[in-house]
């Protein structure tokens, strides 16, 4: 007889034999047990977590003859049949080689014909959403009425392909990643039974490698047990699957923070010199020093996926970093993982970014470097800062106006005279908050302007009889006061400023008299202006 692999000698038969998925299982055996049996199912998850088994056993358990039951019985004709995959009334379809309308029509012609053994007529096609939009058209009605004896099972690796009109004619059940420990216990079971003796940093590395599929951690396991017989060890694993000894990622770790350039260039030349891939490096020193920052932040190694006897030297290593230092790190080497992908000179690439992470300066460095700064800061000369915190508004009292000015707070009334213009011209205000009051003397009122363009100044320029009235209303001390503009450092009185207004006045006023209240209407909420 010839050699049957780990992975389809260890597939299970029943639904409390499935790994990792209880939910599916508890939630599939009582829907039969109660005769709560859909027509239609989908599987959606990672490859290699269980989809198809999952719809092996459901086919079993309702086409055993003992059944339909949560625990086919695995020896009938029936049962035995689907286990070796020749039942007539169970069909695997790959979606990916018969997604066409031509095969979906054929499952539908077929589907009408009774099962030869069973109850059910069943079909289990796998990754569906390979198939055409087409082929998915065409098994809609199939799958809103379908015949009494029919049972679709789908499952796939990416549901958001899948059209939505097919996902609500489904039950769907959602399958997860594995977790790392459960592949390890599950691991550790087949080598026992097997009779492997096997290291348990050998098992972590293999449960890291199939990140969360035991599909593909059974067929690791099952090739290191071809490479290294009836004994593995962690340097096999490491030999034959390439991965790097954590002391590497420790050894750089500590180069890092003592920023030993010397030693971190010759660890980075025997790296590379090993043939080991740097991005698959690079993954595994992120990995390392996630592990770091969670360790560092929650104070415990419960959360981190390493051997027991690096949990002790992770707990050291952490304390010797701040958290921002390690986010630092984080991201430089997620940085260079891009840079090396994307390099003609990889290694070029790799270098600078472990040298930069070494020349990288701590939190405690930048810390420092502020606390000085605060300390030049108070060493400052009292008049310097008096002189750079001098005030904007600049009043000399020549006269008694002047200095009736001064008790009005420009400021104060500048503020004011935006708020009255908001209401009454919103556009002329949006020019005037572009300005700022420098200057009141002998009842002059200089204002600086920036960032103002041509058609603004025109605007400011033909108003200014309208701003100077405005601020005689919101300061009846300052009646009379004349604007004095400065604009790119010329300052200027405008001319005929107010008899133009008055003209432009004049014009609004026969506008509003001859359009009504349609135009009086658009003119006060749209803020119009004669240009």
């Amino acid at each position: 007889m010839s050699y049957v692999v780990i992975a389809r000698r260890w597939r299970p038969q029943q639904f409390d034999e499935i790994v990792g998925q209880e939910h599916v299982a508890k939630t599939l055996s009582n829907a039969i047990n109660s005769g709560r049996i859909a027509h239609s199912y989908i599987f959606t998850g990672p490859r290699g977590v269980g989809k198809t088994t999952t719809a092996r056993i459901l086919a079993k358990a309702v086409n055993c003859e003992k059944g339909p039951t949560a625990h086919p019985c695995n020896e009938c004709p029936s049962c035995v049949a689907i286990t070796k995959g020749n039942s007539m009334d169970v069909l695997e379809i790959d979606g990916a080689s018969n997604r066409g309308i031509d095969e979906v029509r054929n499952i539908r012609e077929n589907i009408r014909y009774t099962p030869t053994q069973g109850k059910y007529r069943i079909y289990i096609i796998d990754e569906v959403h390979m198939l055409t939009k087409e082929a998915f058209n065409a098994l809609l009605k199939t799958l809103e009425e379908p015949p009494e004896h029919a049972l679709f099972i789908f499952a796939t690796t990416e549901i958001h392909r899948v059209p939505t009109t097919i996902l609500s004619r489904c039950q769907r059940f959602d399958f997860r990643r594995i977790p790392l420990q459960t592949i390890m216990d599950h691991l550790r079971k087949i080598c026992q039974t097997d009779k492997i003796e096997i290291e348990e940093e050998a098992l972590l590395q293999i449960a890291k490698k199939a990140d969360g599929s035991m599909r593909d951690a059974q067929s690791i396991l099952d090739q290191l047990i071809s490479f290294s017989g009836d004994k593995v060890t962690f340097e096999d694993v490491a030999q034959a699957l390439g991965i790097i000894h954590q002391d590497i990622y420790f050894q750089i770790t500590e180069q890092i923070r003592n920023q030993s350039l010397k030693e971190l260039i010759e660890t980075s030349q025997e790296i590379l010199s090993s043939g080991y891939d740097l991005n698959e490096f690079l993954l595994g020193m992120e990995d390392h020093f996630r592990s770091l920052l969670v360790v560092k932040s929650t104070g415990k190694t419960d959360y981190i996926d390493a051997a027991d006897v690096y949990r002790e030297q992770y707990r050291k290593s952490a304390g010797e970093f701040s958290e921002n230092d390690l986010i630092g790190y984080l991201n430089l080497i997620g940085e260079t993982i891009n840079q090396v992908k994307n390099s003609q000179h990889p290694q070029l690439k790799f270098e600078v970014g472990l040298i930069k992470m070494a020349k990288m300066p701590s939190s405690a460095q930048v810390q420092t470097i502020l606390e000085k700064l605060d300390l030049l800061k108070k060493k400052v000369p009292p008049s310097r800062v008096t002189e750079q915190e001098a005030p904007i508004y600049r009043v000399e009292p020549s006269s008694a106006s002047a200095s009736s000015a001064d008790s009005l707070q420009p400021e104060r009334i500048w503020q004011q005279l935006l708020a009255r213009l908001q209401k009454s011209k919103p556009t002329l205000a949006t020019s005037m908050e572009k300005g700022r009051p420098v200057q009141v003397e002998n009842s002059r009122l200089l204002v600086e302007f920036t960032q103002v363009n041509g058609f603004e100044k025109k605007r400011l320029e033909d108003q200014v009889a309208i701003i100077e009235k405005t601020i005689a209303e919101v300061a009846p001390d300052m009646q009379g006061v004349q604007l004095i503009f400065r604009m790119d450092k010329e300052e200027k009185r405008p001319q005929k400023a107010k008899q133009e207004t008055e003209s432009k006045e004049q014009i609004i006023k026969k506008l509003r008299e001859q359009g009504g209240e349609v135009i009086s209407r658009a003119i006060d909420e749209l803020d119009l202006e004669v240009i």
